[in-house]
């Protein structure tokens, strides 16, 4: 198979007509047709259908697109690489973080990092986990920093335990029931809830956890999908409550007017895992990066128990 194929019929599908491809390819529908036809061939079935809506893609059209999305980001790597390498940087590391554990341990990884290996180049990505573990898996990162729900990480995919933590209900300090600092299900009923994330591996957690604490059905008024500053932002204005990891939010809870409340509920675990592919941890180099990363943590988990060795905080910012 020609590679160029494979990325046109990637294009295809991703724009949903062959017209619209052609153009943003910048090739004649006939060729690009003809290329399709060439590729169906080799392949031995189907990779589209055609309809009044555009093109719908066969399973075999989603694997060999996805082969073709592979290659194209791999040539638009080794473009970064020779732009990069004439810069004097030598090599780039692709990290996807959680939206609320970027925000609040990547400012300062990034800085250690840079500061232990400035010859490297880092990119950062925020989005959500499962999103992140699956772009994982098709090449698009190095590592990635996010909780764990699986039993065992996909194949060709390590993982190593970054932070122990646990969930816990937050809201704004204008919220009417930060004063108290305390969630039951009656003062809960009633009250519009934000999510982070949507169809989440992890919602059975946040659901057991409530009904435990006699919160039943909460009602989610705004879904936030991979974005951080969007969240605590709406969260202080003292409106809504929150189910979120507790870690992350004791490093940005000096940053935002946001309390945590107690709920009479065992917290939900979900530690937050380094996730990297196997492959390169056979490189030195990227075991002594992964190895910073680990250390770094570390620390800053070490810093936070020093200044709250209970590690965790009442309503009105006391140690509880």
């Amino acid at each position: 198979m020609d590679p160029r194929h494979l990325i046109q019929l990637a294009a295809i599908l991703e724009h949903g007509s062959i017209s619209q491809a052609s153009r943003h390819l910048h090739l004649t529908q006939p060729t690009l047709t003809h290329n399709m036809q060439v590729l169906e061939v080799q392949s031995g079935g189907r990779l589209f259908e055609r309809s009044r809506f555009g093109v719908r893609s066969t399973p075999l059209g989603d694997m060999l697109a996805r082969e073709g999305r592979a290659i194209a980001r791999r040539l638009q790597e080794a473009v970064e690489v020779t732009a990069r390498q004439r810069s004097g940087l030598r090599s780039t590391v692709r990290l996807g973080t959680g939206p609320l554990v970027g925000a609040a341990l990547l400012p300062g990884l990034a800085h250690e990092l840079l500061r232990a290996q400035p010859s490297i180049h880092l990119t950062l990505q925020s989005d959500r986990p499962n999103v992140l573990v699956d772009q994982l898996v098709d090449g698009r990162h190095d590592l990635v920093v996010a909780p764990s729900w699986l039993d065992r990480p996909p194949r060709g995919i390590e993982r190593f335990l970054l932070v122990e933590d646990d969930l816990g209900v937050f809201c704004g300090r204008a919220h009417r029931l930060a004063a108290g600092g305390v969630l039951t299900g009656g003062a809960a009923k009633g009250q519009p809830w934000l999510s982070l994330g949507t169809t989440s591996p992890f919602d059975q957690d946040v659901r057991e956890m409530l009904e435990e604490a006699g919160v039943k059905t909460p009602r989610v008024e705004i879904t936030v999908l991979g974005e951080a500053f969007m969240l605590l932002s709406t969260l202080a204005r003292g409106a809504h409550l929150a189910v979120l990891p507790r870690f992350p939010m004791r490093l940005l809870l000096p940053h935002f007017p946001l309390v945590e409340l107690s709920l009479a509920a065992r917290p939900k675990q979900r530690n937050i895992h380094l996730w990297c592919r196997a492959t390169l941890l056979e490189d030195p180099s990227f075991v002594a990066i992964k190895d910073a990363i680990l250390q770094y943590a570390q620390h800053v988990r070490g810093a936070m128990s020093l200044e709250h060795p209970s590690g965790r905080r009442s309503s009105r910012g006391r140690v509880a």
